[in-house]
């Protein structure tokens, strides 16, 4: 009892800052860079185009998975709160009747995506293994609180419903439709997010290498990369700017 305590004390504790995971990446991210042999470059400075487009996709996933838990989220669905744990409604239909937290699944997708830039295979498993031992004590967290809240409805649901790798079968569609505004309004933020740390992530990474090789003739940006970026933040701004001066988005029930 006393380890439960001290592990949903602990997974409390995480939930409240872990939109600062990201930021705590960064100093290994970098470190990686200094101390072994990146991909995204060679050495004639050509971009590695097939590992951009692996990031872009794997990045991609995620936000497609936030995007379908977005548009069928119900309002005060657990997993949408970003500061403490609550839920008034428990949603085991859509995406949830075959994994449990999608919603962790998209942050992982998102946040491995300029990771996988770097080309470092060990890293990459690193950072895995560090992602889940850093979101099982929230889900455990989330998990008690919620079974202390619904029950036995709760627990029947969790015996069925893997907690991460969705299952194959048992899909159960949702009973509401998919509301595009609403799922604007949820995700407008996220791909920005995205597409941001991609672009940062391979200039850190080219101007270190850069630096190592004394050639700053190779620093320019990536067309990919920066084409996406540009354009991800036209369209953060200008849904941003609508989000904070109209109603468009706001649905009744989400």
């Amino acid at each position: 009892m006393a380890l439960q305590e001290e592990l949903k004390s602990q997974g409390d504790f995480l939930f409240r800052y872990r939109s600062y995971l990201p930021l705590c990446i960064v100093p290994f991210f970098i470190l990686v860079i200094c101390t072994s042999q990146t991909f995204l470059l060679d050495e004639y400075g050509e971009y590695n185009t097939a590992l951009i487009v692996v990031a872009i996709i794997v990045g991609f996933v995620g936000q497609g998975i936030r995007i379908w838990v977005a548009g069928y989220a119900p309002k005060d669905t657990s997993g949408r709160n970003t500061k403490e744990q609550k839920a008034s409604v428990l949603n085991h239909t859509g995406i949830y009747s075959i994994v449990r937290n999608p919603l962790y699944l998209g942050n992982f997708l998102m946040m491995l995506s300029p990771v996988i830039l770097l080309g470092n295979w060990l890293f990459i498993v690193v950072f895995s293994l560090a992602f889940w031992l850093y979101y099982e004590r929230i889900i455990f967290a989330e998990e008690s609180f919620l079974t202390k809240k619904f029950g036995e409805s709760y627990t029947q649901w969790t015996l069925s419903t893997p907690p991460f790798v969705p299952k194959l079968k048992g899909y159960i569609p949702s009973d509401m439709d998919f509301s595009f505004r609403s799922m604007l309004k949820r995700e407008y933020n996220s791909f920005f997010g995205l597409t941001t740390s991609l672009f940062i992530a391979h200039l850190i990474i080219v101007a270190i290498v850069c630096y190592q090789e004394e050639n700053w003739e190779l620093v320019y940006p990536n067309e990919i990369l920066s084409v996406l970026f540009g354009l991800s933040a036209v369209f953060y701004l200008v849904v941003r700017l609508l989000v904070k001066t109209t109603k468009i988005f706001n649905v009744s029930g989400r």
